[in-house]
C-alpha cells in the first residue's frame, strides 16, 4: 500500500521538534528521504513520517492517522485549556506558561509500550531508554514506509511467549528483562484475568497509581509517568530531582511535594510538572532555591 500524505492544522505555539525531543516518547528519530528531513516514529503499528511547515503538520503513513495524531498531540483543545488555567493559578505558572508555550503532554496511544519504556527508565538517560525500547521492539512485526523499516512493539502475549530469555540484552539494571516479562504476565485482557490498561485508564488517579505500584520495578515516579503519558491521568505529577528543585525554587520546601502539587494544581498537575521539569532542565544552575514565594502561591 502506498503512503498517504496528509496535513493537520496546529496552533501558533506548536513546535514539533521540541515536543518530540525524546523526553515523553522514545521511538522518534530523524529520517532523511533525499533532501527531505522527517521525524520517524511508530504509532498504532504504523510507521509515521512527520514534519512541521508553515501550514501546520505534514505526515506520511499507510493509513489515515488524523484522529490518532490529534489525540497524541492533544489537538482537541485540552492543551490550551490547561495552559489558560495554569496561567491563572499563580504568577510562577503564568511566567512558565509564557516561557515555554510549545510544551505539551503527549497522550500515548499504546499504554503497554509506555509502561515498558518507563519500567526501563530507572536510572537511565533518554538515549539508553530509547535503545532499550528499540531492542524490545525487535520482537515485534516488521513494518515499512518508503524504505524506512521499523517494528511494532510486541504485545504482552508475545513477551510472555518469549520469556526472559527471549528479551534482547538491555542496558541498565540486570533486572529489566525480568521486570518486563513480569509486567507482561499481569497485563492483558480482563477476560483473561489480567489487568486491562485501557480499562484502568478510566479509573481515578489513586486507583491507577495503586495498581501500577504493585508491579515490580514501578515506584512513585515511574507510576506517575505511566499514568500521565500512557493512561491520560493529567492529575499525575511525576517527581524527579529536577522537578523537586523547581518546586523548592518557586514554592518553597514541601514535606511531600508530589501530594502538595496534586492538591494545588488539581487536574492540571501533569502539565505543571512538565513546565517545572523543562524550566529546571533548561536553567539548571540558575535555579537556586529561593526563600521568596509567589504572592499567590499558597492561595487555595
Amino acid at each position: 500500500m502506498a503512503s498517504l500524505t496528509r496535513r493537520l492544522e496546529v496552533d501558533r505555539f506548536f513546535d514539533l521538534e521540541a515536543i518530540l525531543d525524546g523526553t515523553q516518547d522514545f521511538r522518534w528519530r530523524t529520517w532523511k528521504d533525499g533532501g527531505d528531513v522527517w521525524l520517524s516514529g511508530v504509532l498504532n503499528d504504523h510507521v509515521v513520517h512527520i514534519r512541521q511547515g508553515r501550514r501546520g503538520l505534514e505526515y506520511r503513513a499507510k493509513a489515515d492517522l488524523d484522529d490518532v495524531l490529534r489525540s497524541y498531540f492533544r489537538l482537541d483543545g485540552s492543551h490550551e485549556a490547561a495552559r489558560r488555567t495554569l496561567a491563572k493559578r499563580d504568577d510562577n505558572m503564568a511566567r512558565l506558561v509564557s516561557r515555554y508555550p510549545y510544551l505539551r503532554v503527549l497522550r500515548h496511544p499504546d499504554p503497554w509500550q509506555c509502561t515498558v519504556a518507563y519500567i526501563c527508565s530507572a536510572s537511565s538517560r533518554i538515549e539508553r531508554i530509547a535503545t532499550n525500547v528499540e531492542r524490545i521492539s525487535s520482537l515485534g512485526e516488521e513494518i515499512e514506509l518508503d524504505g524506512d523499516r521499523r517494528r511494532t512493539f510486541p504485545t504482552p502475549a508475545k513477551v510472555r511467549q518469549e520469556g526472559k530469555s527471549g528479551i534482547p540484552p538491555l542496558m541498565g539494571f540486570k533486572s529489566f528483562p525480568s521486570r518486563v516479562v513480569a509486567a507482561a504476565e499481569r497485563i492483558g485482557l480482563a477476560a483473561e484475568g489480567r489487568l486491562d490498561l485501557e480499562r484502568l485508564s478510566q479509573e481515578g488517579y489513586s486507583k491507577i497509581i495503586c495498581q501500577l505500584k504493585d508491579f515490580d520495578g514501578i515506584a512513585d515516579k515511574i507510576a506517575n509517568c505511566i499514568a500521565l503519558f500512557g493512561l491520560d491521568s493529567t492529575e499525575a505529577f511525576p517527581m524527579d530531582t529536577w522537578v523537586q528543585r523547581a518546586i523548592t525554587y518557586y514554592y518553597g520546601q514541601k514535606d511531600d511535594p508530589g501530594e502538595w502539587a496534586r492538591g494545588y494544581f488539581g487536574a492540571n498537575a501533569g502539565y505543571a510538572s512538565q513546565l517545572l521539569f523543562r524550566d529546571a532542565l533548561t536553567r539548571q544552575a540558575a535555579l537556586v532555591p529561593s526563600p521568596v514565594l509567589s504572592e499567590k502561591a499558597d492561595k487555595p
